[in-house]
């Protein structure tokens, strides 16, 4: 069933069709809560926020965009509460973090993807957020700046920007 159509039965009574959206689009608000936080924990309870706050505004839905923007849009503004009501200054991803992987590979992926995250979260909140839609949630540039409401050009600009700061952190030439 299309986003649409389970929309569109979920305002007309049919509640139970909720858990496919949850079941759909979970793994993707969860990943954007822990990119623009950089911890587990508090990123679990910002997709729960961001459900509940779907479930409670699902009878005013009327976009015609995709639902998991207007999901993300949600998500920005519940981080963006959370980070404005508890003063959260994000700092280095918590090093008492223990891994038990034995294959060197592995742990090489995770200190890159650490490294990265580490990067992102120098970057102004504007240019970390378009990188993350871009890159992480793979959208296009046009959705990108429906959901921040800004205009295509500002959306390029950040992205440049934000992928110009990365790459002189991480002391690389070119980026991208």
């Amino acid at each position: 069933m299309k986003d649409e159509e389970l929309i569109y039965n979920i305002q007309h009574g049919n509640k139970e069709l909720l858990e496919k959206i949850i079941q759909k689009y979970y793994d993707d608000i969860y990943r954007f809560c822990y990119y623009k936080t950089g911890n587990a924990s508090i990123s679990y309870d910002l997709t729960q926020e961001t459900f509940i706050k779907l479930i409670k505004y699902i009878g005013t839905y009327k976009h015609k965009g995709r639902l998991k923007s207007y999901l993300i849009t949600i998500a920005i503004n519940v981080c963006n509460t959370y980070f404005h009501q508890n003063k959260v200054v994000l700092e280095d991803l918590d090093n008492n973090q223990t891994y038990n992987k034995t294959k060197l590979d592995e742990i090489e992926k995770i200190e890159q993807n650490d490294t990265i995250l580490q990067t992102l979260n120098k970057l102004p909140e504007k240019q970390k957020e378009v990188i993350i839609l871009r890159y992480y949630e793979d959208l296009k540039i046009k959705d990108i700046s429906k959901i921040l409401d800004e205009k295509v050009p500002t959306i390029k600009s950040r992205l440049r920007q934000g992928l110009e700061k990365m790459s002189r952190y991480l002391g690389k030439e070119d980026l991208y």
